[in-house]
C-alpha cells in the first residue's frame, strides 16, 4: 500500500471510530423512546436476583444505579458488588443513560463533610468527573437523604453549582439529576430557586408518604391527598410550582412497592407498618385479602378479610392515572423505585405501564 492509501485508509478509519463514539448511546434505528423522562434505580444489591437482562430498557430513558456515596472527606466510596459494566453496555446500546446514583436511606452520613469545606467539594467534584468518564457513566443522581440545617443548605448549592460547572464543561456533557423530598418539611433546606438551574431534572419522591414513621395509617402514594395532612403526589407537584421548579425539570416518582399497617382502616394509629413489593402485593391471595380502591385518592389497597391488616400500593390502574397527570399538567416525567419490584409473569407490568402511556407501542 502506498503512502497516499495509507494515509486515506487512516482518515477513514478514524472518521468511522469517531462516528462510533458519538452514537454510542443512541438507540437503534427504528426505536422508540418515551416522549417524558423515565429514569428508573437499579438497586445494585439486587444484581444476581435481577440482572441487567431482565430490564425492559425501551420503555426507560434513564436509570439511575444506585448507590455509591461519599465519606467525610469528599472521597467517592464505591461500594464492593456495585461495579456493572454489563448493565451500562446493555443500557447504551438501547439509547438509555445511565446515572451513578449518590446516597440513599443510610447511605448519606459523609455529604455533610463532603461538602463543607472548599477543599472538601473540588475533591469530590474532581473524583466523579473522573469515575464517570473512565467507567461510561452519563452522570450523576444526587440522593442526600435529607439536608437539614441551614450550614448544609448553604453548602449542598455550593457544591451543586461547582458539580453541573464540571459536568457542562467537558465533553460529552454529562447530566445532574437528584432525588428531593416531597414536601417542605426536608424541603426547605434545598435552596430550589437557586440549585434548580444547575439540574437536568430534579425529581420529588412522591411515595413515602406513610409508614412506620407516622402516627396514623394512610397511603403510601396517593396522587389526591383527600385531606390528609402527610401529603400527595398532586400536593407535592404544587408545591414544588410553588418553590420555582420549572416544568421542564419537575419529576415525579413512582412506588413500585406499597406499605402495610396493622389496623383495620386508614387514618388510624398502628403498631407496625411492612414494605411489600408490588409482585409481592399482587401475590396476597384473594381468599385472604379483598382488594379495594379510593376513590379520592385514586389509588388501590388491599384489606384483610379479618380486618386486622391494611395495605396501600399502586397497580397498573393507579400508575395509569399518575402517567396521564404527569402529561395534563406539563411536568418532565417520572422517577420509579425500583425496577425489580413489578417483574411478575415474565415481564415489566408497571413500567410497561409507564412507557406505553408516553409513548411507546
Amino acid at each position: 500500500m502506498d503512502w497516499k492509501r495509507c494515509w486515506l485508509f487512516i482518515v477513514a478509519a478514524a472518521t468511522l471510530i469517531a462516528a462510533t463514539c458519538e452514537v454510542r448511546h443512541a438507540p437503534s434505528p427504528g426505536t422508540e423512546r418515551p416522549n417524558k423522562a423515565v429514569i428508573g434505580y437499579y438497586a445494585s444489591w439486587k444484581k444476581a436476583e435481577f440482572p441487567h437482562t431482565l430490564i425492559a430498557y425501551k420503555y426507560l430513558t434513564h436509570i439511575a444505579h444506585a448507590f455509591a456515596w461519599p465519606d467525610p472527606q469528599g472521597n467517592l466510596v464505591i461500594p464492593q458488588g456495585y461495579s456493572y459494566p454489563e448493565l451500562l453496555q446493555t443500557a447504551h446500546a438501547n439509547g438509555v443513560k445511565v446515572l451513578l446514583s449518590l446516597g440513599g436511606w443510610g447511605n448519606c452520613a459523609g455529604f455533610p463533610g463532603a461538602v463543607s469545606t472548599a477543599e472538601n467539594r473540588a475533591r469530590f467534584v474532581g473524583q466523579l468527573v473522573d469515575y464517570c468518564r473512565v467507567h461510561g457513566y452519563d452522570g450523576v443522581d444526587l440522593d442526600w437523604e435529607f439536608v437539614s440545617n441551614d450550614t448544609e443548605k448553604f453548602n449542598f448549592s455550593l457544591f451543586v453549582e461547582a458539580l453541573a460547572a464540571a459536568f457542562r464543561s467537558g465533553s460529552p456533557r454529562l447530566s445532574l439529576t437528584m432525588a428531593a423530598p416531597s414536601g417542605d418539611y426536608w424541603g426547605r433546606w434545598i435552596d430550589y430557586e437557586r440549585v434548580s438551574a444547575s439540574f437536568d431534572y430534579i425529581s420529588f419522591m412522591t411515595y413515602d408518604f406513610h409508614g412506620a414513621w407516622s402516627d396514623h395509617s394512610g397511603h403510601n402514594s396517593p396522587l389526591y391527598g383527600c385531606g390528609d395532612p402527610c401529603g400527595s403526589f398532586d400536593d407535592t407537584f404544587q408545591c414544588a410550582r410553588g418553590r420555582g421548579v420549572p416544568l421542564d425539570k419537575l419529576v415525579l416518582g413512582l412506588a413500585f412497592f406499597g406499605r402495610s399497617f396493622d389496623c383495620g382502616g386508614f387514618g388510624r394509629p398502628f403498631t407496625t407498618s411492612e414494605y411489600y413489593a408490588y409482585v409481592d402485593a399482587m401475590a396476597l391471595p384473594d381468599t385472604d385479602w379483598d382488594l379495594l380502591w379510593d376513590g379520592c385518592a385514586q389509588v388501590p389497597y388491599k384489606l384483610r378479610k379479618d380486618g386486622g391488616k391494611i395495605l396501600s400500593f399502586d397497580d397498573a390502574r393507579s400508575v395509569s392515572l399518575k402517567c396521564q397527570y404527569v402529561k395534563d399538567v406539563g411536568a418532565a416525567g417520572l422517577i420509579i423505585w425500583e425496577l425489580s419490584h413489578d417483574y411478575r409473569n415474565g415481564k415489566a407490568e408497571l413500567l410497561e405501564v409507564v412507557g406505553k402511556s408516553f409513548g411507546v407501542k
